[in-house]
Formats: C-alpha cells, sequence, structure tokens
C-alpha cells in the first residue's frame, strides 16, 4: 500500500510539472480570444469570474434545463454530469462527486456531497425530489467545500439557484406526453416591475405516469407508476442600486410512487411519498465606494419521506421519516490593504429527524437532533491582474443529542465536538483565454447523533454508539486548466483524495456482558486518483442563405486509483471502493439551424463498478461482484417555426438498452416524448 501511494504522489506531482511547461508554453500566444467572465457564487459565496476560483465548476444554464425536457435534478444531471447515480425507479436519486455521494434514504447530514437551494441546505441528499420549475442555474463546485458550507461537503456541491425576475413580464408554459402514459403540464410567470425595483417569478407543474414501464429487454416492471406537484414563487425587492431582499418559497409532493422492489424480490403494491416545503429570505446589499459587501439569510425545509407498503401480514405498514431544517447564514467581504479582499462569515444550522412506523413497529433510526454554530474566513489576494490566491479557515461546533423515540428502547444521550476545516488555492491568467488553477483543501462529514451518542434497540437490532468518533475526514490536492478561445472551450484537472477515518457501522461489541450489540468504528478510508475533463467546439457554415452550427462535446472522469486503504475490516473482501465506476463519459453532437431548430444526439457511458451482490437467489448473495459498464443514447429536438411556440421531440435510451443504475432495478426501454411551449 504504501510502494502504490508513493506511485501515486509521484504521479500527480508529474501533472502538476506537465501542467505547469503546458502553461508556459501557452502563455508564449498572447492571440484575443474568449474572457471567461461567467460569474459564479457557489465556490466562494462572492459572485467571481470563474477564471478565478480555483476549483473546477460547471455551470447549467437556464437555456439548457429548458432544453433537457428533464422532470427533475436527477435527471437533468444524468444527461448532464458525468459520474455514478444511484438511481431507483420512481423518485430515489443519489449523486455522486469524486467518489463521494449524497444520502437519499437520510438527511443531507448523513451525505458527502452537500445540495444547496440559494446557498442554504436543501434538507435532504434524494435529488429526484428537487424540480426543476423556477431555476436559473446550477452550479457544481467540484472537490472539498466544507471552508465554506461546513459537513457533507466533501466530494463536492450542487447550487440550484433560483430566479430573480427581472425586464418585461413573460410567460413560459408547456405540455408534453409520453410513453408510459406519462402526462406533464408546467407554467413559470416571470419579470419585474418599476425598472426592476420589484421582481416575481411564479411556476407550478404536475407530472403523471399512470402506466408501467417497460425495460430494455420488453419486460413490464410492474409498480412504477409517478404522480407529483410542484410550486414555487419568488419576490425580488431592489429599493435601491446596491440593496436587495429576496424571498423564495417551494412546495413538492409526490404520492402513490410505485416502488417496485429488485426484479428478484418483485412487490406489487409498495408506493412512497414524498412532501417538501421550502422558505428562505435573504438582504443583500454593498457599498462600492469601499469596496464592502455583505450576505444576510434565513431558511426552513420541511421534508416528508414514507414508504408504504398495504399487505403486509399484519397488515397496513407505514414507515415515516419527517426532517426539519433551519438555518441563517451571514458574511460580509471588506478590502484588505489594495491587494485584497477578506470574507468573514457564520452559520447557524438546526436540525431535527424523527423517524416513526404505523400503526406499530420499530422505526429504522431514533430521533435525533442537531445545532451547528460556524465561523469561517477566507482571505483573497491578488498580488498583479494575473495571479489571485485564496486562503482559508472554518471552525465548527457541533451540540448532538439523540432523543427518546416511539418503538425503540433508546437511552438519551448528548455529545459535543469541534472540527477545523482549511483550504488554500491559486489561479493564474495565462493569457486572455487559457487560465492555470491549483488547490488544497480539506474537507469532513461530522458523526450522526445515532453513531455517536446513546444506545438504542428494536426488536432486531442493538446499536450503542460510540463517543469517540472522530469526523470523516479528506484532503485534496487538484490541478487544471481551464481555456475559451473562440469557438473553442477545453479544460483539464487532476486530483488526489486522501479519504480518512471512514465510519462504518455493524462491529460487534459487548454492554453489560451482552454481546449482540453492535456500534461505529473509524476506518482508514480510500485513496483516489482521478483525472477530469471537458471540450467542445463550435463550427459555423452557410447553407445557401441559413447558417448551421456543429458543435461536438465531451465531459468525463476517469479514476486511476479508487483503492480502500482498510486492512482490517473483515467485511470488505475487496480493494476497490464499491459503487464508484471506474469512468463516466458524456458525448454528443449539437446541431443549431439558424434560430428555426437544434438537434442534440448523446451518448451517456457509465463505467465498470464493484457492487455488493443482494440477490438472496445468487451463489454470490453478500459478496462483491463486478457490475459492467453500460452505454445509452438520447435524442433531443427542439423546433421554433413561430415566434411563441415551440414544439419538441425527446427520446431517451435511443437503443432499448436493458440497464440498471442499481443492480435489480432496471430502468425504462426507449421512451418516446412530445411536447409544445408557449413562450409570451
Amino acid at each position: 500500500m504504501r510502494v502504490r501511494k508513493a506511485f501515486v504522489v509521484g504521479l500527480f506531482f508529474g501533472f502538476l510539472f506537465c501542467f505547469s511547461y503546458l502553461a508556459y508554453s501557452w502563455a508564449l500566444d498572447t492571440q484575443s480570444a474568449s474572457n471567461l467572465e461567467t460569474l459564479v457564487v457557489t465556490a466562494t459565496k462572492i459572485p467571481t469570474p470563474v477564471k478565478e476560483v480555483p476549483a473546477r465548476v460547471d455551470v447549467i444554464t437556464q437555456s439548457e434545463i429548458r432544453k433537457s425536457h428533464a422532470r427533475d435534478l436527477s435527471e437533468l444531471l444524468i444527461q448532464k454530469f458525468p459520474t455514478h447515480f444511484h438511481r431507483y425507479p420512481g423518485s430515489l436519486t443519489a449523486l455522486d462527486i469524486r467518489g463521494f455521494r449524497t444520502d437519499t434514504h437520510g438527511t443531507d447530514i448523513k451525505g458527502r456531497v452537500l445540495v444547496l437551494i440559494d446557498g442554504h441546505r436543501a434538507g435532504t441528499g434524494n435529488i429526484a425530489a428537487i424540480p426543476l420549475e423556477n431555476v436559473e442555474r446550477i452550479e457544481i463546485v467540484h472537490g472539498p467545500a466544507s471552508v465554506v458550507y461546513g459537513s457533507a461537503a466533501m466530494g463536492g456541491v450542487v447550487n440550484i439557484i433560483t430566479k430573480q425576475g427581472r425586464g418585461k413580464p413573460s410567460v413560459d408554459a408547456g405540455f408534453e406526453y409520453g410513453s408510459w402514459s406519462r402526462l406533464k403540464g408546467d407554467a413559470t410567470i416571470s419579470g419585474g416591475f418599476f425598472q426592476d425595483k420589484l421582481g416575481f417569478s411564479l411556476s407550478g407543474r404536475t407530472v403523471r405516469q399512470s402506466g408501467d414501464y417497460s425495460d430494455g429487454d420488453g419486460d413490464t416492471v410492474n409498480n412504477t407508476e409517478y404522480y407529483d406537484e410542484a410550486y414555487s414563487v419568488s419576490f425580488t425587492a431592489r429599493p435601491t442600486k446596491n440593496h436587495t431582499f429576496n424571498f423564495v418559497g417551494q412546495y413538492f409532493r409526490a404520492w402513490d410512487v410505485g416502488n417496485p422492489g429488485p426484479s428478484y424480490s418483485p412487490d406489487g403494491d409498495n408506493y412512497k411519498s414524498i412532501l417538501r416545503r421550502y422558505f428562505s429570505g435573504a438582504y443583500d446589499g454593498k457599498l462600492p465606494s469601499y469596496n464592502v459587501s455583505w450576505h444576510l439569510s434565513g431558511y426552513s425545509v420541511y421534508d416528508r419521506s414514507s414508504w408504504n407498503d398495504p399487505a403486509q401480514a399484519w397488515g397496513y405498514l407505514s414507515s415515516v421519516t419527517e426532517t426539519e431544517t433551519t438555518g441563517i447564514r451571514g458574511h460580509v467581504q471588506i478590502p484588505t490593504f489594495s491587494w485584497g479582499s477578506l470574507l468573514v462569515g457564520s452559520d447557524w444550522d438546526h436540525i431535527e429527524v424523527e423517524s416513526w412506523k404505523k400503526p406499530t413497529g420499530a422505526p429504522w433510526t431514533p430521533d435525533t437532533s442537531y445545532d451547528n454554530y460556524a465561523f469561517f474566513v477566507e482571505e483573497k489576494v491578488s498580488p498583479t491582474d494575473r495571479l489571485n490566491l485564496y486562503v482559508g479557515l472554518r471552525y465548527d461546533v457541533f451540540d448532538e443529542s439523540i432523543e427518546e423515540t416511539v418503538g425503540l428502547n433508546v437511552k438519551p444521550d448528548d455529545e459535543t465536538f469541534d472540527h477545523v476545516s482549511w483550504r488554500a488555492g491559486a489561479t493564474y491568467y495565462v493569457n486572455e483565454w487559457l487560465s492555470a488553477r491549483a488547490a488544497v483543501g480539506t474537507a469532513f462529514r461530522v458523526p450522526t447523533a445515532d453513531e455517536l451518542a446513546g444506545r438504542y434497540e428494536g426488536a432486531w437490532t442493538k446499536i450503542i454508539g460510540n463517543p469517540d468518533l472522530d469526523p470523516e475526514k479528506s484532503i485534496t490536492y487538484e490541478v487544471g486548466l481551464d481555456a475559451a478561445r473562440s469557438n473553442a472551450n477545453f479544460g483539464l484537472s487532476i486530483f488526489y483524495t486522501d479519504y480518512s477515518d471512514h465510519i462504518v457501522g455493524g462491529f460487534q461489541t459487548c454492554v453489560d456482558g451482552d454481546c449482540t450489540w453492535t456500534t461505529y468504528k473509524n476506518l482508514d478510508g480510500a485513496t483516489y486518483v482521478g483525472l477530469e475533463g471537458y471540450a467542445s467546439y463550435t463550427h459555423s457554415l452557410s447553407v445557401g442563405s441559413h447558417q448551421l452550427k456543429i458543435t461536438p462535446y465531451v465531459n468525463w472522469i476517469y479514476y486511476f486509483v479508487r483503492d480502500i486503504d482498510d486492512d482490517d475490516d473483515s467485511r470488505i473482501s475487496i480493494d476497490t471502493v464499491p459503487y464508484v465506476a471506474e469512468a463516466n463519459l458524456i458525448a454528443g453532437l449539437k446541431f443549431a439551424f439558424d434560430t428555426l431548430a437544434d438537434l442534440t444526439l448523446e451518448a451517456n457511458y457509465h463505467g465498470n463498478q464493484k457492487i455488493k451482490n443482494w440477490n438472496f437467489l445468487s451463489p454470490d448473495y453478500g459478496k462483491f461482484v463486478d457490475k459492467g459498464g453500460f452505454t445509452t443514447y438520447s435524442l433531443r429536438l427542439n423546433l421554433y417555426p413561430f415566434e411563441h411556440f415551440s414544439p419538441y421531440l425527446t427520446i431517451e435510451n435511443l437503443t432499448d438498452k436493458d440497464y440498471s443504475f442499481v443492480d435489480g432495478y432496471p430502468m425504462p426501454g426507449i421512451t418516446i416524448t412530445g411536447g409544445f411551449r408557449l413562450l409570451f
């Protein structure tokens, strides 16, 4: 293992040398090009040109969201983001970034990738429960972000940024019908008044899929119906030029969502239900003459998920998890001399999780509560027009409680501990079209209350927390290049992540001589070394009096190393981290014919990975096995025959591939959807 790590470190610094040499060589070319001036807010909490951020940041624009015709965040990211997804039929999807994943079955505090709405915790790790209406853009930060976002931001951050109404009021409405009797209708009204001193955006949508879908082999997957509705509203006030007040409310409900179970143990009547309510208010101000800006906001999220089984031997059974998340955010940016700025901020989050089963029975986990108090600082220094340096530090304090829970024999307890995170990075403008970046940073996931405190037992479990647990930690080193020249875009990143103190449960321990109890331990973790990249080029040619634009593009990630470092966990019989694909790639061609039509043909490759075999009918049950890679193809056609009317056609799984993201849960075969949009 030490030899392998030495090789990995050598490989990392070898790439660093190559990047540095390439940057120096390209610096000799001074021709003008695109200035990479896209502004992003997620990486630093301050609107910053993307070329100044020492991290890989992807931006999915409002136009891309509209043309994707995706129902929710999970469908959009599967189209746009090359990574492993843990996607089940219905409304349950986990997202992976650089080997770390959101947690679909628990609160976002149990995940290792953080999902945000306007910079606030979304209150869930299930990205399929986040609709896309009333969304301005989505920013995805690759790599550690704990300095500005705290626990769970280990692999990266996904920030959904809502619309703030501006300009002449407009209406965007649509209707679609597709395979499996899927109906969708949606509408958004947005705009501004009084020279945009007041802005608004209102949206609503509903989706009905009343038929069971068929997989790529033509077999019907029973119990895969789906129903949901979502509403969103935002109001923005700009009473003066440098002061903005923004209020956002969201409501999402999914019901009677078929939960078919795995193909080796199907269930024809299970179903899920989800209810989410989100509200936030924010105030942003600045004093341009003093180069001072500030932000203050608060938010509240209610998330209720239930799994229902009407045909249990003892009657109807419902397992419910209810999560309430509230918090306050505040930061101020002040100048430091003539060449720098200091970001100083503080966060407070309160999370309560309650679980129960109806009418009787023990929930999976006890009721818990969390209070997280944090203080962070980050200094940005720009000693020259080409160079930007960042150094940041964060201090977190956690108060966690495990509480009395109906159905469980719980010994309530409290624990308090703290943690320090840090990061440093640099960006350098090699010339007008090329920037280089390097960064090193730490991230962590806090032990949850049930892992850390108290003890509880139900009919089948006896679990005791381990108060000596350390937070999960990671340190990531990264270098990269980003280029935007004329009609071409290119980026390349290599990262090395050392993940340590992985929290794992199921270790036997004894309590008062009773050795049927289990507990949690910190294990060594894993090592990741990966290469990420993207490239696109737009070529224009004339066809008579018309203009045709052809854009090939590719976006990928490849892991050189994804090794488990633990030697003392007898339950793991492999050296490779499970559920992390060796490679993922999205490649395609876009055709745009004047402003009359655009067509996208896309291939989406999900690579080989190790998984645990949960099929109790298999001779390999309980063992780790190989899950082969697969490629799916899609087509999306948008037509613009009239100014206010836009029909479209999408075909997903164009070759009718039989595939699954999670073994035993087949995805739909070829899926055809047609619809139209009305724009006024």
